[in-house]
């Protein structure tokens, strides 16, 4: 995880990969920690594909730093 806040603008979509490798960190260990501080992405209702928030992901980063 990164010690400085993750770069993505607060409205932006950010796949599951793509949120983890701002953060730095894995994919699991973003799950996890969206889990444990209970912020669950959003999923395409088109695709089914779930992707987080720049907004959640600063929220994320905050709760577990």
């Amino acid at each position: 995880m990164t010690y400085d806040a993750p770069t993505v603008s607060p409205a932006g979509r950010y796949p599951i990969m793509e949120a983890a490798r701002r953060m730095g960190c894995d994919r699991r260990t973003l799950w996890r920690y969206a889990e444990q501080f209970g912020i669950m992405p959003t999923v395409n209702r088109y695709t089914g594909r779930s992707y987080f928030t720049g907004a959640q992901i600063t929220r994320i980063w905050r709760a577990a730093n």
